[in-house]
């Protein structure tokens, strides 16, 4: 995969089999892996006594019904069903058995905290639309590999200055052509397309060279890969 130094394209599920299960929980992560996906993708934030949390929201409501923020909150107060993994507990399960690509929300986890967390472990990339993170981390630790998020098509401009650190780039699957594949491959940067879920843009972004395809169906995505390896054969 081109992700980590190899060929070919990366699935990288989303919160998990999301789709199917709740997202980040260990069922969902373990469904995933188990359906082919080859990264798990998940969100960071920081719980009130500073524990680095796996969360996408800022409060716990869509997910678990309670209204608080999560950064008022400490670990050992945090609902009980579904858990709430720590990046630790993460880190312990899958470290070494799949790749991580670990979301910093911005006002979520701080950079340093994660930093400490993560440094020595293989495989894991932080991807943040929160470029200020971004260059805490390579002020901390030059030689992890990041990744900007992006909302709308980058610029030239945009790839020109990604291309000076970072490894790589996300950007909205419905964005993605072949212009843009060719102009973040020119610059040496992966591009990792998000969040594709139906059959054919699955295929559509397959075929166009992605490097990874995030998406809540790793099934699916899996499946896209398998019918464009087999069409090229």
């Amino acid at each position: 995969m081109r992700f980590a130094g190899g060929a070919g394209v990366e699935v990288i599920a989303h919160r998990g089999a999301s789709m199917e299960l709740p997202e980040h929980t260990f069922a969902a992560f373990d469904l995933a892996l188990r359906q082919g996906a080859d990264a798990l993708e998940l969100d960071l934030r920081a719980t009130a006594d500073g524990h680095v949390v796996v969360l996408h929201d800022p409060t716990l409501a869509r997910t678990h019904g309670d209204p608080r923020p999560v950064a008022q909150v400490r670990l050992a107060d945090l609902p009980a069903a579904p858990a709430v993994l720590t990046l630790a507990g993460v880190l312990e399960r899958y470290a070494g058995a799949a790749r991580l690509l670990l979301e910093l929300k911005p006002g979520g986890a701080p950079a340093e905290a994660v930093v400490r967390q993560v440094t020595g472990t293989r495989g894991v990339v932080l991807q943040s639309f929160d470029r200020f993170a971004l260059r805490r981390v390579a002020r901390c630790a030059p030689g992890l590999a990041v990744a900007p998020l992006y909302t709308s098509r980058p610029t030239a401009r945009q790839l020109d200055r990604a291309a000076r650190g970072a490894e790589g780039v996300g950007v909205p699957h419905e964005l993605v052509d072949a212009a843009l594949v060719g102009a973040v491959h020119r610059r040496g940067l992966r591009l990792r397309a998000y969040t594709a879920n139906e059959p054919a843009e699955l295929l559509r972004l397959a075929a166009l060279g992605v490097d990874g395809l995030i998406t809540d169906a790793p099934a699916r995505a899996r499946a896209a890969l398998a019918r464009v390896e087999s069409a090229a054969a």
